[in-house]
């Protein structure tokens, strides 16, 4: 089988379970909670290549009731080699909820040597007392723009307990007439109050021949 296909298989059914899995888990809890009117996520990952740097933003505009919210994520990885360039994401989206967790949205995607570029997007989001998930496709509307994929799924215990075990899953895909990136960030650790820590790997996937790199470390992450 050809490695872009299966690869490209192997993440959609990654994307899948993390679906099923947010959606079993989101059946099961006793409480679903609205999305929170705004939360930040910060995080910082040490690894043996590179160090990267997270911060994800959602704030409701206007009223609790308001329909319309932003969305921003800055991904930022500093190398080591001083020979490799950094590399960055930045995207800001404003979106209007359609229903229940689906909303549409318009907004821009900032990267090294291709710039900013204007896209619309399309959101999925779920949470629950345990269980966070966050699906977003979205397409880059200017001369060559991409095609995207990104999932965020969380998972951490519901009880009374003062330190809990914590797991994330992020996975981001892009590509237009043909591959262009990929990677998928695991966290599993533990959680105290707004405090996430433990290791992490990264794995990443550059262009059409799907070149890999691997990034592994540790991880601390807040949440407020």
């Amino acid at each position: 089988m050809n490695k872009s296909k299966y690869d490209m298989k192997v993440y959609i059914f990654i994307v899948l379970f993390s679906f099923v899995l947010g959606h079993v888990y989101a059946q099961n809890d006793s409480t679903e909670l609205r999305q929170p009117q705004s939360s930040v996520m910060v995080e910082t990952m040490i690894g043996n290549d590179y160090s990267s740097y997270q911060v994800i933003l959602s704030k409701q505009i206007g009223s609790a009731d308001s329909r319309f919210s932003f969305y921003s994520m800055i991904n930022y990885d500093m190398y080591y080699d001083e020979t490799v360039s950094d590399n960055y994401f930045l995207q800001s989206i404003f979106f209007y909820n359609i229903t229940g967790g689906i909303s549409v949205g318009t907004g821009v995607n900032s990267k090294p040597f291709v710039g900013t570029k204007p896209l619309i997007a399309l959101a999925y989001s779920k949470y629950t007392e345990s269980i966070g998930l966050y699906i977003q496709p979205s397409y880059e509307t200017y001369k060559d723009g991409l095609f995207e994929f990104f999932v965020l799924f969380s998972w951490v215990p519901y009880n009374e307990k003062l330190i809990q075990p914590y797991f994330k899953f992020e996975g981001y895909t892009s590509w237009g007439s043909e591959h262009s990136y990929t990677y998928h960030n695991w966290r599993l650790g533990l959680q105290y109050k707004i405090i996430r820590l433990g290791p992490a790997i990264n794995l990443a996937y550059f262009g059409e021949n799907y070149d890999s790199a691997t990034n592994w470390g540790g991880f601390v992450n807040i949440s407020f």
